[in-house]
């Protein structure tokens, strides 16, 4: 069966479609990637946060009691 111009142009929209899809990807896995990075640093900072809090308490406590 012969190709058409319908069945060409309908290629060449899916390529096209394809082509913007993978670019969508790609920044979305980018972001994905920067914000995973992201995290671990908050992760990083929350758990130093707390330990700084917790020996602030225990310094306060010892101020109080003695």
């Amino acid at each position: 069966m012969p190709t058409t111009n319908t069945d060409t142009r309908g290629v060449k929209a899916l390529k096209s479609e394809i082509k913007t899809q993978k670019e969508q990807i790609t920044r979305l896995l980018n972001r994905i990637n920067t914000m995973s990075d992201e995290i671990h640093g908050l992760k990083n900072d929350l758990g130093r946060f707390k330990k700084n809090v917790a020996n602030d308490v225990k310094y306060l406590t010892e101020k109080v009691d003695g």
